[in-house]
């Protein structure tokens, strides 16, 4: 009964208040703050929403691909791209392919790093590429050369592959030796750090003196020739990654061609706008703005919020309760942001409660 006297109360208040009550997704409130503030952004104050990045994003990438045959570096990138993904048994479908990886374009997680890549053109990604392979020679090298010296000190110190315990540690050098890189799932470090485990359990007395002498040297030399390994493996990782980058610029350029000849603006571009510029103006001039104040915020499925979306949603909820009579309420299930969706992050919700966040709850 108490529960029916009171929602019977609060629904009396909201339509007698209705012009102070509003429901909207986070996006419609991003948008009227952009109308809002488009001179202090440089926008045309006619500019369209475009609701349909996937539309757009097609757009971009056939206008990319008409410039194949045309533009001799556009047309060895796409070829590239083209021959890199059927070595991956990927789709023929150049178009597809393009689009698929030019996905991230739209990723809010993504938008930082895909700024550094702007100002980049083909030469720039070209040089880069071969610094990276020649970084690659000179680790090949640098294995190769540091991996022989060891298995040239254990024969000169008079061991032999035979005196290790199932020869282990000569043969981890050897496949080094021989361009195998894939040889750190064992223990062989552990053992090199505590001295053990090196020699067979009837190995003479000078066999396992003389290891263990040698251990020192064996260890240093292990953990420089994995450092180079690990950096050999992040160029390789790099290197591959590296086509589908520069296809990503590039369709981000048409994309930033298309924006400016339509006049129009993705949904996806609001938050980061909104976070560039109007989340540093003090919250009571952005509520004059909009002609409207907020005193009580309710977001719902706040684990679908974005990093984006609650660092420009926060000023304002602060101000909020920095006032008499402000309040906020935030529900959702932490445990559904595993899916990411639309950039959320279960830990953001999680740390609202353990007081590890700046918000003043």
């Amino acid at each position: 009964v108490f529960i029916q006297k009171k929602s019977k109360k609060v629904l009396n208040y909201l339509l007698n208040n209705y012009s102070s009550f509003s429901v909207e997704t986070i996006d419609s409130f991003n948008h009227r703050l952009i109308r809002t503030f488009a001179r202090d952004l440089k926008l045309s104050g006619n500019f369209e929403v475009s609701l349909d990045v996937e539309k757009l994003l097609n757009e971009a990438v056939e206008l990319l691909i008409s410039k194949a045959g045309e533009h001799k570096e556009i047309t060895k990138t796409i070829l590239q791209f083209s021959l890199e993904k059927i070595d991956e048994d990927k789709s023929w479908d150049i178009s597809k392919e393009v689009a698929e990886v030019a996905k991230l374009i739209f990723n809010e997680n993504s938008i930082t790093h895909l700024e550094v890549l702007k100002s980049k053109n083909l030469s720039d990604f070209k040089k880069f590429k071969n610094k990276l392979l020649h970084k690659k020679t000179f680790l090949e090298k640098s294995i190769f050369k540091r991996s022989s010296e060891v298995l040239e000190k254990i024969f000169y110190v008079g061991l032999k592959p035979e005196d290790f315990l199932r020869k282990t540690l000569p043969n981890h050098f050897e496949k080094l030796t021989k361009g195998n890189y894939n040889v750190y799932g064992n223990k062989l470090l552990e053992n090199l750090q505590n001295g053990t485990v090196l020699y067979k359990a009837n190995a003479t007395e000078n066999v396992s003196s003389t290891i263990v002498a040698l251990t020192p040297f064996l260890l240093e030399n292990y953990t420089k020739v994995k450092f180079s390994v690990f950096q050999y493996q992040l160029v390789l990782e790099i290197l591959k990654k590296l086509t589908p980058l520069s296809v990503i610029n590039l369709v981000n350029k048409e994309i930033e061609f298309l924006k400016e000849d339509q006049n129009i603006l993705p949904i996806s571009d609001f938050n980061s706008i909104i976070n560039a510029e109007i989340k540093n103006q003090p919250a009571p001039f952005i509520y004059e703005r909009l002609g409207e104040y907020y005193r009580h915020f309710f977001i719902d499925e706040f684990q679908d919020t974005s990093e984006l979306q609650w660092e420009n949603l926060a000023p304002l909820l602060t101000n909020t309760l920095a006032q008499e009579n402000g309040s906020a309420m935030l529900v959702g299930d932490a445990k559904q942001a595993i899916y990411r969706w639309r950039g959320g992050k279960a830990e953001q919700f999680i740390n609202l409660n353990n007081n590890s966040t700046t918000f003043p709850f």
